[in-house]
């Protein structure tokens, strides 16, 4: 019985066996192994990062000492430097100019640089696969509309420089002016005329940069409640040419300016009987005399030819206008004359044709200003200027449209209407 048993169990174990064994000879599929692979080549390459730096131009100081205090190697400074000189005399750099450059962290390789020339030009410099490549581009700009609204209580400037709208106060100061001598140059004396209590309301483009200054502007309407009368000048385009019309289309520009300088004080006027001051006797004045300080620009007051610009006795240095239908004008005095300002050359108004000064018979830095009618002089404050074209039959439906226009601005801003109806209301009636 025992020995049946034995039998039994080598009989099993001996067919397990063979199983086994068959099964370990079957082919094996082979597993892939993994590839041990250094940590260093399995780790995600760095985003690419930059960096901005800026430097200031110093006073004294030149573009290629400024290069040297730069974080560039010495061969990409030079390579800049290059670039800047083809498109600009660094000459001519003035201290305070910003250079701004950017630099790729890794590397340390410059991508771009930028120099601010001026208020309305940039050089640019960008690095490419053929180096370093340097352009000037003005700087961009978007136009703008703002409206100025106040009240005067002692004079224009301080009206326009406190009235509400989100214009910097040097532009408004420009408004100032513009209005003063050019807009109502004949129409209003701003020194006089106002009153406190006198309203304004003025639509003002201009051309944004991205700093917030603006490279232009332009005064597109403007309505002033003077003494109880609404004065009022709309920029419209006739022919080709922008002009001021009033509410009528009637035009505000004369043939004529008020005066030869854009900042002035009448220090002395038209007289048949002054003192003079260097001969010590009676003599006619057959002019106006502006104080200014030296080197003031003077201007034409009209369009005109040179008939004479050179020295001439007691008026040192001066230049003659011969105007159209009879009228001329001179300018006295002057430190040196505007460049091309020589007899034959043909001016327009508001030209610059020299500078104040203090020469020939002159206590001290002034224009003295003389309008002549048919060869006589005569008192440019009394004689009777001829007005430009009012808007024509043709374009008065475009005129009233642009009016009604600028209105509507004015009253989007929540600025206050003026407490009287305008004129272009009335015309239009």
């Amino acid at each position: 019985m025992a020995n049946s048993k034995s039998f039994f169990t080598l009989g099993v174990l001996g067919g397990l066996g063979l199983a086994l064994a068959s099964i370990g000879d079957e082919p094996r599929e082979e597993k892939p192994r993994p590839v041990m692979v250094p940590v260093a080549q399995v780790r995600a390459a760095p985003l690419p990062v930059e960096v901005s730096y800026a430097d200031t131009l110093r006073k004294g100081e030149t573009l290629s000492e400024l290069m040297g205090r730069t974080r560039l190697d010495i061969e990409e400074a030079r390579a800049l430097l290059a670039q800047i000189e083809a498109v600009q005399d660094v000459r001519k750099l003035r201290p305070g100019l910003v250079l701004r450059y950017t630099q790729a962290t890794f590397g340390g390789l410059m991508k771009r640089a930028e120099l601010g020339l001026d208020p309305d030009h940039v050089l640019s410099v960008e690095a490419g696969k053929e180096g370093l490549a340097a352009r000037v581009a003005e700087v961009e700009v978007r136009p703008d509309t703002a409206v100025l609204a106040g009240t005067v209580k002692s004079s224009l400037y301080r009206a326009l420089l406190e009235g509400a709208g989100d214009v910097p106060r040097a532009e408004r100061q420009q408004i100032a002016d513009v209005l003063a001598d050019q807009i109502f140059a004949w129409k209003l004396d701003f020194s006089r005329d106002l009153r406190a209590g006198d309203s304004f309301r003025i639509v003002y483009e201009r051309m944004a940069r991205p700093d917030g200054t603006a490279r232009s502007g332009r005064v597109l309407a403007v309505q002033f409640a003077v003494g109880g009368k609404l004065q009022e000048a709309y920029l419209f385009r006739q022919h080709g040419r922008d002009d001021y019309f009033d509410g009528k289309g009637e035009s505000l520009r004369r043939a004529f300016l008020r005066a030869p300088l854009e900042f002035r004080r009448i220090s002395s006027t038209f007289s048949v009987g002054r003192y003079h001051p260097i001969l010590h006797r009676i003599r006619a004045h057959k002019g106006v005399d502006f104080a200014a300080s030296r080197g003031t620009p003077v201007r034409a007051v009209g369009d005109g030819v040179v008939a004479r610009a050179g020295w001439s006795g007691g008026y040192g240095n001066v230049v003659q206008l011969r105007h159209m239908r009879g009228y001329g004008s001179r300018y006295a005095h002057l430190s040196r004359f505007a460049e091309g300002i020589r007899a034959g050359t043909r001016v327009h108004q508001g030209d610059v044709i020299g500078y104040v000064g203090s020469t020939g018979l002159s206590t001290g830095p002034h224009l003295h200003y003389e309008f002549h009618s048919d060869g006589g002089a005569v008192n440019p404050n009394t004689i009777r200027f001829i007005t430009g074209e009012p808007v024509v039959a043709s374009a008065r439906g475009r005129f009233r449209a642009l009016v009604e226009q600028r209105m509507a601005v004015m009253d989007r801003a929540g600025t206050p209407r003026l407490a009287m109806r305008t004129s272009t209301a009335r015309a239009g009636e």
